[in-house]
């Protein structure tokens, strides 16, 4: 699992002054630091790490379907969404919160709860490694305090199964196994590294054998949410759905500017890998108007691959014959923050473009578009000004 790897190092490196001081305010008012991912309040490891929020993340998508959680005992408190989602101690059926997962059973015992608890000493000595000792080994971790021993025990090694690497509890069981561990859209290969020695898996890592020949873990398709996800925002974005003349029905959506940095990564591999793309379009009371998806990886259009690469900052995609659900184009583009674009143009021209969404979105005074990758990317804005919306033609931007 991915989350509190800090596989986006430049982001822990640049937060280490900030959570220290965060370290410091909490210790004001909780016994014990970082007791929580997230309290209720946004406090705790979402600081840095905020692929869970609002239950859409691209993290919490992964760790329900990558990682087969399907208990959401085993980190929150009392089923999905319930807070505070500590990092120690989960619901029935669980127990060990986020540390099922990031730490291993030392055979202790939670100070907080009273609970056996899995600790995540690998885990600190990672964050030290990447210039934050208050998470580590110092400060909020400091043996001796917070019950914590004096010393810290000797680190198990990469190999020991952590308390949620069961099939009673995920898909995972190997803790040297890059292939199980390992999210698809971040920026490398590796696993956990579980004993926080600095090498990750087999073969990186001595403690580990090689594992034997992994299982592939299929991919998803994907699918729009019910609601709307929480998703990367561009500066502007825009939507056209036009049903005015049948057969000629088109939709249009752009977001340009993107406000993080995108590399191409994050939109899956639509080329060699199994990414398909979701476009998902919401009224302004958040329910689903309209979705088309594009499921074509690895696939041929028009006599030659559907998908080609953007140099190595996005993809683009072309369909004359418009067979996934009318979509014709469609260019995933990334870069620095403010330098990302993604364009969707779609067509009705061989009977499968989806229809109807206008009549839907008829005097709705505002709407939402996402991008949505099976890889858990997901890409939109709220579009607040609308040009247009009589029952035949929506026409909006935002934000």
């Amino acid at each position: 699992m991915h989350t509190f790897r800090a596989r986006a190092g430049q982001t822990v490196r640049t937060v280490a002054g900030a959570a220290t001081l965060f370290c410091a305010t909490l210790l004001a008012s909780s016994a014990f630091a970082y007791p929580s991912y997230d309290n209720g309040a946004g406090v705790g490891c979402v600081s840095c790490h905020n692929g869970f929020q609002g239950g859409n993340g691209p993290l919490h998508f992964q760790h329900r379907t990558r990682f087969g959680v399907t208990t959401c005992n085993l980190c929150h408190p009392n089923g999905g969404g319930t807070t505070p989602v500590n990092t120690y101690v989960s619901g029935l059926g669980g127990g060990y919160g986020c540390a099922g997962c990031h730490g291993q059973d030392y055979g202790e015992t939670s100070p907080n709860s009273g609970q056996p608890k899995a600790t995540s000493y690998g885990l600190r000595q990672f964050h030290v490694d990447q210039g934050i000792a208050s998470c580590g080994t110092t400060g909020c971790h400091k043996p001796g305090t917070q019950g914590h021993p004096n010393p810290f025990p000797p680190l198990l090694s990469e190999n020991v199964p952590p308390p949620y690497f069961n099939p009673l509890f995920s898909s995972l069981t190997n803790p040297c196994d890059s292939s199980q561990e390992d999210i698809p859209f971040d920026l490398d290969s590796v696993g956990l590294d579980n004993d926080g020695d600095g090498f990750a898996d087999w073969p990186a890592d001595s403690d580990c054998p090689q594992p034997p020949t992994p299982t592939p873990t299929p991919m998803l398709g994907v699918a729009c949410g019910t609601a709307p996800a929480v998703c990367i925002a561009p500066e502007k974005g825009s939507l056209l759905v036009n049903d005015k003349k049948p057969g000629k029905e088109k939709i249009k959506v752009s977001l340009t500017k993107l406000q993080a940095s995108v590399p191409q990564s994050q939109f899956g591999n639509p080329i060699s890998g199994t990414t398909a793309y979701a476009v998902c379009i919401y009224d302004a009371a958040n329910q689903l108007a309209g979705e088309y998806t594009v499921d074509r990886a690895g696939d041929t259009c028009d006599g030659k691959p559907c998908w080609a690469a953007i140099s190595d900052k996005g993809y683009k995609y072309s369909d004359k014959g418009t067979t996934a659900d009318g979509i014709l184009k469609m260019k995933l583009s990334g870069g620095a923050a403010g330098k990302g674009k993604i364009k969707v143009l779609g067509k009705n021209s061989s009977s499968n473009l989806p229809t109807g969404v206008a009549a839907l979105l008829q005097n709705q005074t505002s709407a939402t578009v996402q991008v949505l990758t099976s890889d858990a990317s997901c890409f939109g804005v709220g579009l607040s000004e609308v040009k247009k919306a009589d029952g035949t033609v929506f026409n909006a931007k935002g934000p």
